[in-house]
């Protein structure tokens, strides 16, 4: 319908009226006004109103397609996903989240930042702020300390798991002026004051001393810091600690982790642990690496086998060190009757145990040991006299010697499960020779069909082999020969096993972790494992490319 614009031509005539504020004359006039409106709009109004009407409905048929692409489109979808969905997000977040807890840009602190609802949801949750790593930043400011601050208020009284690492040692004049603010209180004040821009040093001593006033709540803690001073008040204040990584030094004998009536585990790498009074018959679980060298060989063996002797619940014990063979008295000798997991790097402290429910045996021996030869042999001798070697389930062998010793121990241990080796990059030629005779011996494919009493580790379900780069060691591109067809014949036939008193393998593993070609691992032999690992084997064969390992490897199988 077609409408005539108005026209102001029309209202000419009463143009002076409305001047005056639209008094009228008479009721005459007031008439003639509303006829001449009526007159020159009666025909726009109900196309006006008839437009509208179509207008809005186009509207809304609008809106309801804006809001379905909305349901599809929205990059904020998961706000509509159900809060114990979003929860158990949030906790995948935490427990894969990596950097300090004082950087806002990392770890948890972006996912309260996104939504209103997020936000309430990871505040309410006092277990997600319960992970808490600290350390040193390059360039410090005041925000970290108040970061921390916030994390630990919102982890409420939830248990902590700490990760503090400083890599700096402070004087102890400087130490005695902090420490003294919160001497009466017999810990150091939370509340020091700092410098707008604090020093490294500043910072790290304001951040230490926050966390050590939640010591009671510490369920876990791996602390490195070259000063202990700052650790003294935790000492009888560590009523939940169950786990305990220790790194740092310590110039008298100190009581830091003696009264810790939960504690089960303890790790301690680059200290010696007999500067420790620890609550020993309660452990279960004690590693020890990096032995300062200055500690005679005597005295480490014996300090080692009287760990053992108050620890009669440990189940899992490992110590990588070097005795030095000069002079070594007669060895002490031991049975402890509960250790199952043994990890060791020196062939005199294996010569001292025997070890009855040993399932797990690591050997590493450490670059400066004089005598790598007796290693192997003398672990044999474990097995034996301890009479485990049928009853031991993981054997995992780190740098050792590649000889005859070691199939000689492999025969043994008929019940072996899962079998781990990890070489270097110094001996390429000796593993290629090494790891060939041996996939030789695992191969159980018609060809090389036998008894199934005559098959070499006939239980074996996992077998991983990897090659480390020896730090400041020049690495050249190696060429890995023994990948290849007879690598996935030994695969195929264990993982068909017919069940005749093999077991079938389950897992199988190679990785270089130095520049490495991988020549004889050919299209169809990455086809042929691609199809197992489809059928349900865990397959994983990679290489480095570059000598930076920042770089993603090449991964034939995954």
């Amino acid at each position: 319908m077609s409408s005539r614009k108005l026209q102001l031509a029309d209202y000419s005539s009463f143009a002076h009226l409305l001047e005056n504020g639209g008094v009228f004359d008479s009721s005459a006039q007031r008439k003639e006004l509303e006829d001449t409106i009526e007159k020159s709009t009666g025909h726009d109004i109900p196309a006006l109103e008839d437009e509208i009407r179509e207008l809005k409905v186009t509207k809304t048929s609008i809106q309801a397609t804006v809001s379905k692409f909305e349901q599809l489109l929205t990059p904020n979808a998961v706000n509509r996903l159900p809060t114990e969905i979003l929860t158990e997000i949030f906790l995948n977040v935490r427990d894969t989240a990596t950097g300090y807890t004082t950087t806002i840009t990392e770890g948890l602190w972006p996912i309260s930042h996104v939504s209103r609802k997020w936000r309430n949801v990871a505040i309410s949750m006092p277990q997600l702020w319960s992970n808490i790593s600290i350390g040193v930043i390059e360039t410090p400011a005041k925000n970290e300390l108040q970061l921390l601050n916030t994390a630990l208020a919102r982890s409420g009284s939830h248990p902590l798991h700490v990760n503090a690492s400083f890599s700096w040692s402070t004087s102890e004049e400087l130490g005695f002026q902090i420490w003294e603010t919160g001497a009466r209180s017999g810990r150091p004040s939370v509340k020091t004051l700092i410098p707008l821009w604090p020093t490294e040093e500043q910072l790290s001593r304001a951040l230490i001393q926050t966390i050590v006033q939640h010591s009671n709540r510490w369920k876990t803690a791996s602390i490195h810091v070259l000063d202990s001073y700052y650790l003294h008040p935790i000492h009888c204040q560590l009523s939940s600690l169950e786990k305990l990584t220790y790194s740092g030094k310590l110039e008298f004998r100190s009581v830091l982790f003696s009264v810790a009536p939960k504690l089960r585990e303890v790790e301690f790498s680059g200290t010696d642990s007999g500067m420790y009074q620890l609550p020993w018959t309660q452990l279960v679980r004690f590693h020890e690496s990096q032995i300062p060298d200055e500690l005679p060989a005597d005295d480490l063996v014996f300090h080692y086998v009287e760990i053992l002797r108050q620890c009669d619940q440990l189940e899992d014990f490992g110590a990588v060190c070097v005795c030095v063979d000069e002079g070594l008295g007669p060895h002490p000798s031991l049975v402890h009757n509960n250790l199952k997991t043994f990890r060791c790097s020196d062939f005199h402290l294996v010569r001292c145990l025997t070890l009855p429910s040993l399932q797990n045996l690591h050997l590493q021996p450490v670059p400066l040991d004089s005598s790598p030869l007796e290693l192997i042999p003398s672990a044999h001798e474990l097995l034996t006299r301890s009479r485990c070697a049928s009853s031991l389930r993981v054997l995992r062998l780190t740098a050792v010697v590649l000889d005859h010793s070691i199939f000689d121990l492999l025969e043994s241990t008929e019940g072996l499960r899962e079998l781990h080796f990890a070489f270097d990059n110094r001996d390429i030629p000796e593993i290629t020779a090494f790891m060939t005779r041996l996939i030789t011996r695992l191969n159980t494919s018609l060809q090389f069909a036998k008894p199934s009493d005559q098959v070499f580790l006939p239980h074996l379900e996992e077998f991983t082999s990897d090659i480390e780069a020896i730090t400041g060691y020049e690495s050249p591109t190696f060429n890995i020969q023994f990948i290849d067809e007879t690598y996935v014949d030994m695969v195929e036939g264990r993982w068909n096993s017919s069940g005749d008193g093999v077991s079938q393998l389950r897992v199988v593993k190679f990785e270089s972790h130095v520049p490495a070609t991988l020549s004889g691992f050919t299209d169809r032999c990455i086809q042929r494992m691609k199809e197992m690992r489809d059928e349900g084997l865990t397959a994983y064969i990679a290489a480095s490319m570059s000598k930076d390992r920042r770089e993603t490897p090449k991964i034939y199988v995954k």
